[in-house]
């Protein structure tokens, strides 16, 4: 322990970043702007070729920047070749992706697969320490189990431990380096070392556990916010009924000092809320319990594409539009507003239903360059230009800024707005024979 406590603290011990997504490329840049010498792997070829060139695969403000300093100092290199990385590493950070079945179950696969790599070409004396999401149980189950094949022993030979990730894009460089920790150790050493180098990039307050309540406390930060969307959907499509503004309602409702409601939308997207809780569930069945109220909020927010798909159909019968002509704009492919992540991003199923129903469909996105079915573009003239429906999912500043006047001069003069993250103020579109829908309203 002694050895590692002090390179960390002279900031001579090599970092190794096994995953350069969204989470593990700002980890590994913060790492190698405090001074440490940093080795990254990554699967994508395409991936490691940019790093090395000093550009950022992902969108996050600031971190191009950083990224083309730290590979400039030589401070940070990328590679395919993740037993390399491995073999490098005193601290070893895994942060790979840990998807969920088609059938809701946690598909562990890759996970497993990098560290049976870790296991391979594992010597004495390294901390490892994971940040990808798993379900609770599974670092002592199945981690443990894996590196000791390598005939070394956990919390002997090497340290072992485990922090979840609290960034958010758009905010992951500011995050990682501001946000509290919370670090759980195979022992007491692990969580030890892990604090210690955690200590090295955040300010924050760093609060050490055993192994599995760090893990739990990841998944039930992620259920919480899961099962207030689908409180305030609820909400929203109750207002709809009624006829109440639920932004109103919950504005309102958000000035008692002990109430802190979310956001209605169409969906929860990115890689973590949607399937999150789904660990949760697995790891209640494994004990023989039913989570209702979290299953019932999974349920709810991947019910919320449908309601909006419902909307638009609706509006455009009520506003006298051919469903067989009308061409219908999609603002927003990524799940959220400023970024170009677009997994589990509510605008797939969105696109995907109204393609089934052979609408004519086009999407834009500022960030993003793919989409999930018909016609895209980047260029918003021409995503808009004569539009019958105009859908925004994304809650780009890039639309919530726009020049509303110049938006109404593009599209179609009896268009329908449909406004499923309520960016705009409804009463912008007074006196317009343009039809304004917004979710909840």
């Amino acid at each position: 322990m002694e050895r590692l406590e002090g390179m960390i603290k002279d900031r001579t011990a090599v970092i190794g970043v096994i995953g350069l997504g969204y989470v593990g490329l700002p980890l590994a840049t913060i790492f190698a702007k405090k001074g440490f010498t940093v080795i990254g792997a990554d699967i994508k070829a395409d991936v490691v070729d940019k790093i090395n060139r000093g550009e950022s695969p992902i969108n996050e403000p600031g971190l191009g920047e950083l990224l083309s300093d730290v590979v400039g100092q030589k401070r940070l290199s990328a590679t395919t070749d993740g037993a390399k990385a491995v073999r490098a590493a005193d601290i070893l950070f895994l942060v790979v992706q840990t998807p969920i079945t088609k059938d809701k179950e946690p598909d562990l696969s890759n996970f497993k697969a990098a560290w049976t790599t870790v296991a391979e070409n594992l010597s004495p004396g390294k901390l490892l320490v994971s940040e990808s999401t798993i379900p609770p149980g599974t670092m002592k189950d199945i981690v443990a189990p894996i590196l000791e094949k390598s005939r070394l022993s956990a919390g002997r030979d090497f340290h072992l431990a485990y922090s979840p990730e609290r960034a958010i894009p758009t905010r992951t460089l500011i995050e990682m380096q501001e946000n509290g920790r919370v670090v759980g150790g195979f022992t007491d050493t692990g969580a030890e070392l892990a604090a210690l180098a955690y200590s090295q990039i955040t300010s924050g307050a760093i609060t050490k556990v055993d192994i599995e309540t760090a893990e739990m406390v990841k998944v039930i930060e992620n259920a919480y916010r899961d099962v207030n969307i689908a409180f305030a959907n609820e909400i929203a499509l109750l207002c709809e009924k009624r006829g109440v503004d639920s932004s109103q309602v919950i504005g309102l409702a958000n000035k008692h000092p002990r109430v802190n409601i979310h956001s209605p939308g169409p969906g929860v997207g990115g890689h973590c809320i949607p399937k999150d809780p789904h660990f949760l569930l697995h790891s209640a069945r494994e004990c023989g319990i039913e989570l209702k109220l979290i299953s019932t909020a999974r349920q709810i927010n991947e019910s919320m594409p449908e309601h909006i798909l419902r909307l638009i159909k609706k509006s455009l019968i009520d506003s006298n539009k051919d469903l067989r002509t009308a061409k219908v704009s999609i603002m927003g492919i990524a799940y959220k507003g400023n970024t170009d992540d677009s997994r589990n991003s509510p605008a797939e199923p969105i696109v995907r239903g109204l393609m089934a129903e052979k609408f004519n469909v086009i999407s834009h996105d500022p960030y993003v360059s793919q989409d999930f079915g018909g016609a895209f573009s980047n260029d918003i003239n021409y995503v808009l230009e004569d539009s019958d429906c105009v859908v925004f999912v994304a809650d780009h500043d890039y639309y919530r800024d726009m020049d509303l006047q110049k938006f109404k001069g593009t599209i179609n003069q009896t268009c329908v707005v449909v406004d499923s993250r309520r960016l705009f103020d409804p009463h912008s579109f007074d006196g317009e024979m343009i039809k304004y829908v917004g979710l909840g309203r």
